[in-house]
C-alpha cells in the first residue's frame, strides 16, 4: 500500500491523491492480487499509478489491472477465481 501511495503522490501531489479516496479491500499473496476501492472520478489516476510502480523494497515488479467494477458482487462475477 505504501507504494501505491507514494505513486499516487508523486504523480498528482497531495491534492490529488486526496481525489482518489483509495482504499487496500483486500489481498492475498499467493495468487498475488490485491483488491482497490477508488473513487469513479479517479480511476483513471490510479490505474496510472499503478503502472508507475517498477519495484517494492528493491524488487523489480509489474502491476496490471485484471478488471473494474461498480461492486465487489460485480467484480466476483467478472473474476470467479478471486475470492471476495
Amino acid at each position: 500500500m505504501d507504494a501505491v501511495w507514494n505513486a499516487v503522490l508523486q504523480l498528482f501531489g497531495e491534492y490529488g491523491a486526496s481525489q482518489t479516496n483509495l482504499i487496500l479491500m483486500k489481498h492475498n499473496l499467493k495468487p498475488n492480487y490485491a483488491i482497490f476501492r477508488c473513487s469513479h472520478k479517479a480511476l483513471d489516476m490510479v490505474k496510472a499509478s499503478l503502472a508507475s510502480i517498477t519495484q517494492i523494497n528493491g524488487k523489480p515488479i509489474a502491476l496490471r489491472v485484471l478488471g473494474v467494477s461498480g461492486t465487489l458482487k460485480a467484480l466476483q462475477r467478472q473474476k470467479p477465481e478471486i475470492q471476495i
